[in-house]
C-alpha cells in the first residue's frame, strides 16, 4: 500500500521550513511512518520541477502543495521511500521540528547500489545567514561524507554587499571529511547521528565511522533533513525508518 505525501513547503528560503524552539516541539520524538496522518502533519516537503530550470531558476522551480511531485516521498509498508529523478537538478527533501542543543538521531536506512542518503541538521546558522544546515551527512556505498556550509566572502564587505545586490547566494557548500567504507546497498543499515557542540559523530552499524567538527553545530536545532539521491539515469529509491531524536545527557 503506498500513501503520498501532499503536503510540502517551500525550501526558498529555507527559514520558513525551520520551526521555532517552541515548547510544543518535544525534546524526543520517535517515528515508524505506520501513522500516515501523523506523518503528513509532522514532516514538510520540498522539491525543485525540471520543466522550472532556467537562468534564473538553474535548480528548477521551488514547488509544495499540489505542485509536488507525489512519487518524491512516499509510506510504502511501514517505510519511508524517497526517490529521486535523473531530469531533476537537485534531490527532494523531507524536514521535520527539532529542539536542542546536544542531540542524537537513530534510524535506519537503505540505498540502491547508485544511490545516496542525505542527512542534514538546521539551525541559526551565525556564518552564511540566520536559519540554514549546520551539519549534514551524504551516504553512499563507497563511504560517508561530512558536509559544511561558509561564505563566498566576509559578511558585510563590500564584496558581499555586491553578490546580494546581484541576488547571488553568498554561501560555499563544501565536502569537508570522507571516510572510505563499503556499505552493502539495497539491506537495511543502522546509523547514529550525534552532535554535541560543534562535533559531529557518526555510528554506521554499530562502529564508528566519521568524526566532524563543523563550523557551527553547537548553535540550537531548529530540525532534521532526509534526502534520497544519487546518479543514474533511472529513478533512484532511499529508504528510512525507525527514526529517533533526543537530547544528548549532560556530561560530567
Amino acid at each position: 500500500m503506498q500513501i503520498s505525501l501532499l503536503t510540502a513547503l517551500l525550501l526558498a528560503p529555507l527559514a520558513a521550513l525551520h520551526a521555532t524552539d517552541k515548547p510544543s516541539v518535544p525534546p524526543s520524538w520517535s517515528d515508524d511512518f505506520s501513522d500516515a496522518a501523523s506523518f503528513a502533519v509532522n514532516w514538510r516537503a520540498y522539491g525543485f520541477l525540471a520543466s522550472g530550470i532556467d537562468a534564473a531558476h538553474p535548480l528548477g522551480k521551488t514547488v509544495s502543495g499540489k505542485e509536488a511531485r507525489p512519487e518524491w516521498w512516499q509510506i510504502v509498508d511501514g517505510a519511508l521511500r524517497g526517490q529521486c529523478f535523473p531530469e531533476e537538478k537537485h534531490p527532494p527533501g523531507l524536514r521535520r521540528a527539532i529542539r536542542g542543543i546536544d542531540i542524537r538521531l537513530h534510524c535506519r536506512f537503505k540505498m540502491a547500489a547508485e544511490g545516496q542518503i542525505g542527512i542534514s541538521i538546521g539551525g541559526p546558522n551565525p556564518i552564511v545567514e540566520r536559519d540554514f544546515n549546520v551539519a549534514g551527512l551524504h551516504i553512499r556505498p563507497d563511504g560517508i561524507t561530512a558536509w559544511d556550509n561558509d561564505v563566498l566572502q566576509p559578511k558585510g564587505s563590500p564584496e558581499a554587499a555586491e553578490l546580494k545586490a546581484k541576488g547571488i547566494w553568498n554561501r560555499k557548500f563544501f565536502y569537508a571529511k570522507t571516510e572510505k567504507l563499503n556499505i552493502a546497498s539495497d539491506v537495511w543499515h543502522s546509523l547514529v547521528v550525534e552532535l554535541r557542540g560543534k562535533e559531529l559523530r557518526v555510528t554506521l552499524d554499530g562502529k564508528l565511522a566519521l568524526t566532524y567538527t563543523t563550523l557551527c553545530g553547537d548553535v540550537p536545532k531548529n530540525d532534521i533533513g532526509l534526502q534520497p539521491g544519487g546518479k543514474s539515469q533511472k529513478p533512484l529509491a532511499s529508504w528510512f525508518d525507525d527514526i529517533r531524536v533526543e537530547p544528548l545527557p549532560v556530561n560530567k
